[in-house]
């Protein structure tokens, strides 16, 4: 299903694409982003050097020929042909090994991967955010231009003072400000997304996040985190590598073997058989077992101190989830309490407060409904590193 829908995306066109929902970029990320391609390329090298110098070395062939002296002495020649070997378990333990190291360059590449896709659903987010931003802030320019016009009213048929209008003129100034920066901001995500997606435009118009999953307890999710977490297997398989590479070892520092065929002529007389050798296991492979038996314990101690980081760091996400959800709660209140921007507008045309009062109210209302936005973001932001290991490259 998702090789279909990867092929429908790049059906309806590599140059641009119209975007809306967090699937669909996702998708196109994982369609056409470079360095995904890189990380991919590079796991497939890398897997192919793995599975190279699993065999025994390949046979040798020697042949020598000695003149004698004086010439009726004759020419002495020698023919050869050798394959030598390791002790045979281990070409068992080198592929154990190698099977080891291509199941972790699967998991670096992931791990490479999820990164990236967990970046574009922050920006994402981020994208839908700033949307919001700019819907209420047109909003505000909008209902200030319309004060604005009316104070101009006001002081030219002699009616108000310059003060007041000030205060008005200012309000506009930052409630335009406000706007124009985040359509730059805006503008700039656009062109991230460009280098996300490989070259594609991106639009993204929604102003709704998508839907969450039930949060369960810490405990509850961080088994489920580390389940799906591809550090904790990256160093897991690095303890198996180690365990696999200390037993090839200890295999190679057993006698190793040789065999072939042997020729010799001299003087018309010709000599053929086999031919046998065993090498002596001395200094060759010294301490090399000791060194695979310590790298097998810092395996084992970065995965312990990974998988307490990840933990405290998860814990860290999961108290950022709890505090912006009880915050959007608090504002959510908040605003439920305060004045809107109509009421403000009939209080100060009736003259039950001055334009001083208004401007205050205003700006307090305008600041509580930005904390509300911004803590929506912060909760969907930590939700979103939280399910991380959701995001499959």
């Amino acid at each position: 299903m998702r090789t279909l829908t990867y092929i429908l995306l790049l059906i309806l066109g590599l140059n641009y694409a119209k975007a809306q929902t967090l699937d669909s970029v996702l998708n196109l990320t994982r369609l056409q982003n470079k360095a995904l391609k890189v990380h991919q390329a590079e796991s497939d090298a890398s897997k192919m050097a793995f599975r190279t110098g699993l065999n025994p070395g390949n046979p040798t062939a020697e042949y020598e020929i000695l003149f004698g002296t004086p010439k009726d002495a004759g020419n002495q020649q020698d023919f050869a042909i050798i394959q030598r070997f390791d002790f045979p378990s281990s070409y068992t333990y080198r592929k154990q090994a190698a099977g080891e190291k291509i199941k972790q360059a699967d998991f670096i590449a992931k791990a490479k991967g999820q990164e990236l896709l967990l970046n574009v659903k922050l920006e994402w987010l981020q994208w839908v955010y700033l949307n919001q931003l700019n819907l209420t802030y047109t909003e505000r320019v909008k209902a200030v231009e319309k004060l604005h016009a009316a104070y101009q009213k006001k002081m030219s048929a002699g009616d108000g003072n310059v003060l007041d209008l000030n205060k008005v003129k200012l309000l506009l100034l930052e409630t335009k400000t406000q706007l124009k920066r985040n359509e730059l901001q805006r503008e700039q995500l656009k062109q991230k997304f460009v280098a996300y997606t490989g070259g594609s435009s991106v639009a993204v118009d929604t102003k709704v996040y998508p839907e969450n999953p039930s949060i369960p307890s810490f405990e509850i999710l961080d088994s489920l985190i580390e389940a799906g977490d591809p550090l904790l297997k990256i160093y897991a398989s690095q303890q198996a590598i180690a365990a696999k590479e200390t037993a090839l070892n200890k295999a190679l520092t057993l006698p190793g073997f040789e065999a072939g065929y042997h020729s010799q002529s001299l003087l018309g007389q010709k000599y053929q058989g086999i031919h046998v050798g065993l090498s002596i296991p001395l200094w060759e492979k010294k301490n090399t077992v000791k060194q695979k038996k310590l790298e097998r314990l810092v395996a084992e101690n970065r995965m312990t101190d990974h998988r307490l980081e990840h933990m405290q760091e998860n814990r860290v996400y999961y108290q950022q989830y709890e505090e912006a959800t009880y915050l959007l709660g608090e504002y959510r209140s908040l605003l439920d309490q305060l004045k809107s921007e109509s009421l403000l507008e009939k209080a100060l045309q009736f003259g039950e407060i001055s334009v001083i009062q208004y401007y205050n109210e205003i700006l307090s209302l305008y600041k509580t409904r930005d904390a509300y936005l911004e803590y929506g973001l912060q909760q969907q932001q930590a939700i979103a590193k939280l399910y991380r290991f959701t995001l499959a490259p």
